[in-house]
């Protein structure tokens, strides 16, 4: 019976083969309580692997081994516990590597003869357990790598494979440079992480943020070394390096890098370079640099001042020209300068606008002329509050000074205003309203007095022109004597006989021209010619009182 297999009791007793040289194979061993993290001790540990292996196998379960723990620390202990070892058990051999060779091997324990036999790579301080478990005691970091264990059964050989992960036992790391302070573009800092680890990564912090790598950033090393080629200010802070493993980790003591950097290009402030006559004028040059930068003030190529502003009172015309500062940083060995142009422009005062006359008769014309004290100024004119384009009939001369509109329609009347400004300020005059005088338009409205005009007009026409007919018939009746006229009862029973009206020709000829003239008139224009149809009903009326006195007795007699 295999020694796996002789009973809970023989699984259970502390007993252990031992491999060490000079030892008996009987030997009692306590194996170190420092294996697990829970110190639970390897009876513990061997029992419940036992009763695993025993009590727990399914019928076709194949050998494995288990890393406990999965990965070790150089210096611990690790144990490579074997599972589901076969029943007809008749030797088991442990090698390192993936082949099972002599000059691999490790230890191998024969069931029948019970008899333990050591390899080349045999170190003392392997032990082999009668379940087919090895233990590894203060590994080191050589022991990593392929493990393999050899079954020999009654139905032959089988291997299974482990891996071993040994790493380092890690320390806190610190950074060691060729340099504390560098110039930008110029200096090459290395910054070296120590001591170095095998089977360890590096990892480099800046300001706390994991470092970029980019065409200026070189690792080497195992990324245990980190250049940095002509530095930038970007570069600038403290650096950590992180030394890790899967089982620790350790960040080093922060290192500061200066770098100094600087000047750039200066900014003036304000951006603007037209200041007002008679006011202050302030100047404030900027730049970015590590340290800070020296400043001075040339205006007009002479020296004005050393500090970062220049401020001066009241400026006039003599201030305008070039205003240059300049900046330099000692630590570099740089200087850099900018150059502003400042134009003193004068006071603007506000305009105002000349006309002849405010009023204006409709399809004339009339001249504005925008008044300013200053020349070279700009001259916009709006209308309404609205902006004055040129036309056919608006426009203008003088530099914009004069607005001219020729012929002025009714349209055109409202507020009118110019606008100066040169390239600092604009000053607006007060509005100047044109009033425009115009003919109100003609509309043909036929209101009920206009129709009864037209009527009574239309009434007195055909009373002419039937009493003209009346006569006309009664001239010709003059060639052939009178012709007797009844009258009404009221006058009796006389006739009148009208004999001749050829006196009366000319006066109702003269009377219907006028007439018809007349209507004509009120056809065209019916609301500008009321007066005429007065005229019209007056002469008809006339006419009608002349044609009574004229046919009198003198033209009649009665029998």
């Amino acid at each position: 019976m295999r020694p796996g297999h002789q009973g809970l009791g023989a699984v259970l007793e502390p007993k252990l083969f031992s491999t060490k040289r000079g030892q008996s194979q009987q030997q009692i061993m306590e194996p170190p309580s420092a294996l697990l993290p829970t110190c639970v001790p390897w009876q513990g540990l061997l029992l419940t692997a036992s009763l695993l292996t025993i009590w727990n196998i399914p019928a076709a379960a194949e050998p494995t081994i288990e890393l406990v723990p999965p990965a070790v620390l150089e210096g611990k202990t690790l144990l490579l516990l074997a599972h589901n070892l076969p029943d007809d058990l008749l030797a088991y051999h442990w090698f390192k590597g993936k082949r099972s060779i002599d000059k691999d091997l490790i230890i191998m324990y024969q069931i029948k003869s019970q008899e333990t036999k050591q390899g080349k790579l045999y170190s003392g301080r392997e032990t082999l357990y009668p379940n087919g478990s090895l233990m590894l005691q203060n590994v080191t970091l050589k022991q990593s790598g392929i493990y393999h264990l050899n079954i020999h059964s009654a139905d032959g050989q089988k291997s299974v494979f482990a891996e071993v992960f040994v790493y380092p036992l890690l320390s806190k790391p610190s950074i060691r440079s060729n340099r504390t302070t560098a110039v930008e573009g110029q200096d090459t800092v290395e910054l070296i992480c120590e001591p170095p680890f095998r089977k360890t990564t590096y990892l480099w912090h800046l300001n706390g943020k994991k470092l970029h790598v980019d065409d200026h950033v070189i690792l080497s090393r195992g990324n245990a070394t980190l250049t940095l080629l002509k530095v930038s200010r970007h570069f600038r802070g403290r650096y950590e390096c992180e030394a890790k493993n899967p089982l620790s980790a350790f960040h080093s003591e922060p290192f500061t890098l200066d770098v100094f950097y600087g000047p750039d290009t200066p900014k003036i402030f304000p951006p603007y370079k037209y200041f007002e006559e008679g006011r202050s004028m302030w100047l404030s040059c900027q730049t970015v640099s590590h340290p800070k930068a020296h400043y001075s003030w040339n205006v007009n190529g002479e020296p004005w001042n050393s500090r970062q502003e220049l401020s001066i009172h009241q400026v006039g015309i003599s201030n305008n020209g070039l205003y240059t500062c300049l900046v330099t940083n000692p630590a570099t060995g740089r200087n850099n300068s900018k150059v502003k142009e400042v134009i003193i422009v004068e006071k603007l005062p506000k305009p105002h606008i000349q006309v002849k006359n405010e009023t204006v008769l409709e399809h004339h014309s009339v001249d504005l002329t925008c008044v300013s004290e200053n020349i070279g100024v700009s001259i916009w004119w709006t209308f309404n509050n609205q902006k004055l384009k040129a036309t056919d009939r608006v426009t203008f001369s003088w530099n914009n000074r004069r607005l001219t509109i020729d012929p002025i329609t009714k349209k055109d009347a409202g507020a009118y205003q110019c606008e100066v400004s040169n390239p600092l300020n604009t000053r607006l005059s007060d509005p100047v309203k044109l009033a425009v005088l115009y003919q109100p338009s003609r509309s043909f409205l036929l209101s009920p007095p206009l129709v009864a005009c037209v009527v009574a007009e239309i009434l007195a026409g055909l009373a002419i022109l039937g009493g003209l007919a009346y006569f006309a018939f009664f001239k010709k009746l003059d060639k052939y004597g009178a012709f007797p006229l009844p009258l009404p009862p009221c006058l009796g029973k006389e006739k009148v006989f009208f004999t001749s009206v050829s006196r009366l020709d000319l006066l109702l000829t003269f009377l219907v021209c006028l007439l018809l003239i007349n209507s004509l008139g009120v056809l065209k224009s019916l609301p500008s010619d009321l007066p005429n149809i007065s005229l019209s009903l007056s002469l008809s009326l006339s006419l009608s009182l002349s044609l009574s006195d004229a046919h009198g007795p003198s033209h009649s007699h009665m029998t």
